[in-house]
């Protein structure tokens, strides 16, 4: 696949950078493109920016920079020939074929032959029973090709014999965890069930979860884990669901395979589901970059309403508006939709509660019970702390109905339990030299991002308040040019501790999460304009004290003491 740049600039041309990052980063919108959290190092405060009027991307923290190809090698762990073809099937861009020089086929290609097989299986004699089934569960044969469903039968190693015909060693069918290791030799890990195909962000199958339908064993399994797939972050059916979320601004989050299923098949496109497992931070964290907005339909047993309970916190600690959509009868989402209308679910989506009130209505039975309120109570104040506290008090009436706790002293409760900011404690155990730095650094950054903070500011108080002259002259510029035409230039200098400056800066500001912008401009401004003072006045005391004084810096030495 010897691809010339005629090919390279037809997909890159073809696609925009931004979606393609946005399906791993949650991008948000800036003033010249999109900025998110830097997937290529740890920070708190944005500084990875993607251009797309140049269809590029760079990290003012850690300086890693380039285009669409780049972005997916490094993320990926990937060659270019690997990125290039994911993304020339993105594009719908055919690449020439290529010989392989070692003739060993990689995890993709295997995943899809396995694909292929259990394909030909339901479609084949074999799958009989197979097709019977997924008719009974009201599939057609739209959603066997759509889904990409599949049978594996029930004999001992046909799967086995089929890639080791194809080329594949022993050790990668282990790997991939196709295949267990018995005692005289391997064979197939998923006999006798439907096979659902897990598939990647970019659309390439990853995994298998697999329905038991003839033998025995459990019910549900699925592949382990392997260098390409990770339970913790893979979500089932995001490859198709991606263009929904992002379209309706919501997503759907379901427990089983056939939840999904049926709810694609019924319109609700923007459904994902967990994998057969519970949630985790990292699934939420995926979920995240493509909506703000996700409805949990979790089954409503009491295994169902723990798990829920669980997923719902986990989706609102990074970032999501929670709604809990609850089925009548206990149903889980294919049940309910195998007999009533699309219609009848949305339905079920408009009368969904919100985290806060729906944690209330489970624990509400418990705190109403004088032998276990006390411990109902302890739950759920403490859960509630967990999350943003002015959107926990938007329910307190409600609270209070339910606790017997007046509206008041539920208030009093959670302002009392708020972490403490950078107004009530020391910036953190650094030097005096280094807090100063960080508070300059910061300052830069609230001059950068934030237009109100330049009219506080004169040009003339940067010069007597910021030491560092770097710093010092990106403050003189924020000040008095555009921030974006500031960046472009010291991009094209390579003026890369301006750059560092402002990375700290934004870290510092951070820190402050959860103070409001006048806060962290008195944490930053009035700190340095502070120290200012005070040297000055020291500077202003020896001068006195040695008679070198004039009447002007008496004068003024007088003013300042009584400002400190």
């Amino acid at each position: 696949m010897a691809a010339n740049n005629q090919i390279i600039e037809q997909i890159r041309d073809a696609l925009d950078i931004a979606e393609v990052i946005g399906d791993r980063v949650k991008l948000k919108r800036s003033s010249r493109g999109y900025e998110s959290l830097c997937p290529f190092h740890d920070e708190q405060t944005p500084s990875f920016h993607v251009y797309t009027d140049t269809q590029s991307y760079y990290c003012f923290g850690c300086h890693e920079a380039g285009n669409i190809f780049t972005f997916l090698m490094k993320i990926e762990n990937i060659s270019f020939r690997e990125a290039l073809k994911i993304l020339a099937d993105r594009a719908g861009i055919k690449l020439p074929e290529y010989e392989k020089k070692n003739g060993e086929k990689n995890s993709y290609e295997i995943l899809e032959l396995a694909t292929k097989f259990y394909s030909e299986n339901l479609s084949g004699l074999n799958g009989n029973v197979a097709r019977s089934y997924i008719r009974h569960r009201k599939l057609d044969e739209d959603d066997i090709t759509k889904f990409s469903l599949g049978y594996s039968p029930a004999s001992w190693d046909s799967l086995v014999v089929y890639l080791k015909n194809s080329g594949v060693s022993e050790m990668q069918l282990l790997n991939l965890g196709l295949a267990l290791q018995g005692k005289y030799g391997l064979y197939d890990k998923f006999r006798g069930r439907i096979i659902f195909p897990i598939k990647d962000i970019a659309g390439r199958t990853i995994a298998f979860g697999g329905r038991l339908i003839d033998g025995e064993g459990a019910k549900y399994i699925n592949s382990s884990e392997s260098k390409i797939y990770s339970k913790r972050k893979n979500l089932y059916l995001l490859d198709v669901a991606r263009k929904s979320i992002r379209e309706k601004k919501r997503s759907i989050l379901v427990e089983g395979y056939m939840d999904a299923i049926r709810l694609h098949k019924c319109g609700f496109t923007e459904t994902v589901a967990s994998c057969g497992t519970s949630l985790t931070p990292e699934q939420a964290e995926t979920l995240s970059r493509f909506a703000d907005r996700c409805y949990i339909c979790y089954d409503s047993d009491t295994a169902g309403q723990n798990a829920t309970l669980r997923g719902m916190y986990i989706l609102a600690e990074n970032g999501l508006d929670v709604y809990v959509v609850t089925l009548p009868e206990g149903k889980d989402p294919d049940e309910f939709l195998s007999v009533n209308s699309p219609e009848k679910f949305e339905e079920a989506i408009t009368n969904s509660k919100p985290l806060v009130l729906k944690h209330i209505e489970i624990l509400t039975p418990a705190i109403k019970n004088s032998a276990t309120r006390k411990s109902a109570m302890k739950e759920l104040f403490e859960s509630l702390l967990n999350l943003n506290i002015a959107e926990v008090l938007q329910y307190k009436t409600r609270l209070s109905e339910v606790t017997g706790v007046p509206p008041s002293k539920i208030e009093e409760w959670f302002s009392s339990k708020r972490k403490k900011t950078l107004l009530d404690v020391p910036v953190v155990n650094e030097k005096n030299k280094e807090i100063e730095q960080s508070c300059e650094a910061g300052l830069c950054s609230l001059l950068f991002h934030n237009p109100e903070c330049v009219v506080n500011m004169e040009p003339e108080e940067a010069l007597k308040i910021i030491r560092n002259p770097v710093a010092r002259e990106m403050a003189l510029a924020l000040l008095t040019e555009n921030p974006d035409d500031m960046i472009a230039l010291w991009l094209s200098t390579g003026e890369t501790e301006k750059l560092a400056i402002l990375a700290r800066g934004d870290e510092f500001c951070a820190r402050m999460k959860g103070l409001t912008l006048a806060e962290k401009w008195r944490n930053t401004y009035y700190v340095l304009k502070a120290k200012h003072i005070t040297r000055r006045v020291k500077e202003l005391t020896a001068k006195m004290q040695n008679s070198q004084a004039t009447p002007q810096e008496l004068l003024e030495l007088r003013e300042l003491r009584g400002r400190i």
